[in-house]
């Protein structure tokens, strides 16, 4: 790590290096980051920090020839500058495929925000020989193109397996004896089911008429005031005037996941907003996202954060991991 500097507008920035796993207590930023590298070539980032006030954390490239990787937050939301001046939001509602080649990406935080993040990435030569010598025919974009300045990047919406794979890069699989063999494991499915989510998303917006648009709209206003709420497809097909079968593809077209896991992910992002608060019961803000059970609840959280919901709330309220 080095000292931090300012850049153009002024706020802290902080250069990462992320050779291993290591505290980092400086100006601006205070949590954890770490690099892990298989024998495969894939390579693991894991980062859990809190943006202490708003600032840049610079990251310097490791590739020395094409690459290709993914990047997603599990809690919080950033942006990530390029060097080009690309500029990328990152939430848990935006996943990025990236191919990057010159240093200076900055990742810009911004005060209050408790981040987890999850990448994993790959030089595209063992890559290439894992789909028996050729990438998918859409990664092509990322191309065979000399390294040097080559930036490009693109975001979609993550699916909910790929959330919960990037959960279980954060908790109990991610210990234990054979901890690395695990992670390497998960790392693997992660890459591949970014992949297979890039390469199969296909603009399906054309085919939503414009009433069901504003039907689909409205359902979507609905869910977001109503978390305390069953909120079952039946009631917001009804709502919507329109088929449960409808309603469930025009979520696919739109989100690329089903109403149902529209509703899970709303209640979790608020549940997590709610308890990094500090303010609310890990008890009221179960009630307030719709679970009667706490349990029920916290076996969810944690399957969508990596972590218990007393933990979210414990460092929102003392600042203890």
């Amino acid at each position: 790590m080095k000292n931090n500097s300012k850049n153009g507008n002024d706020t802290p920035t902080v250069r990462a290096d992320m050779n291993g796993g290591q505290a980092i207590d400086l100006p601006g930023i205070r949590g954890r980051m770490e690099r892990l590298e298989f024998a495969s070539g894939l390579v693991l980032y894991r980062m859990e920090y809190e943006a202490l006030e708003d600032c840049s954390v610079q990251v310097q490239n490791s590739f020395s020839e094409p690459w290709l990787g993914s990047a997603m937050h599990l809690q919080g939301h950033s942006e990530l500058s390029y060097p080009n001046g690309k500029t990328f939001t990152l939430t848990p509602d935006s996943a990025l495929l990236m191919r990057v080649d010159p240093s200076g990406s900055l990742f810009n935080l911004f005060k209050g925000q408790l981040i987890r993040h999850v990448g994993v990435a790959s030089t595209q030569a063992p890559l290439k020989a894992r789909f028996g010598g050729e990438l998918p025919e859409r990664l092509a974009l990322f191309g065979d193109k000399d390294f040097g300045d080559f930036q490009l990047g693109q975001s979609f919406s993550p699916s909910k397996r790929l959330r919960q794979l990037g959960g279980n890069l954060f908790d109990q699989h991610a210990r234990g004896s054979a901890r690395l063999l695990k992670l390497e494991g998960i790392a693997n499915l992660f890459l591949a089911e970014i992949i297979e989510l890039f390469c199969d998303e296909v603009s399906t917006d054309d085919r939503i008429i414009v009433w069901e648009a504003q039907a689909l709209a409205d359902v979507i206003t609905h869910i977001e005031t109503h978390l305390d709420s069953p909120l079952s497809i039946a009631s917001l097909a009804d709502q919507a005037g329109m088929s449960e079968n409808r309603l469930d593809q025009l979520f696919r077209q739109k989100f690329q996941q089903s109403c149902a896991e529209y509703v899970r992910n709303e209640r979790m992002v608020a549940a997590n907003r709610w308890l990094a608060s500090g303010e609310l019961a890990v008890k009221d803000v179960a009630g307030m996202v719709g679970y009667n059970h706490v349990s029920n609840f916290s076996r969810a959280y944690r399957a969508r954060f990596g972590e218990t919901p007393a933990r979210t709330l414990r460092r929102a309220t003392t600042g203890a991991d």
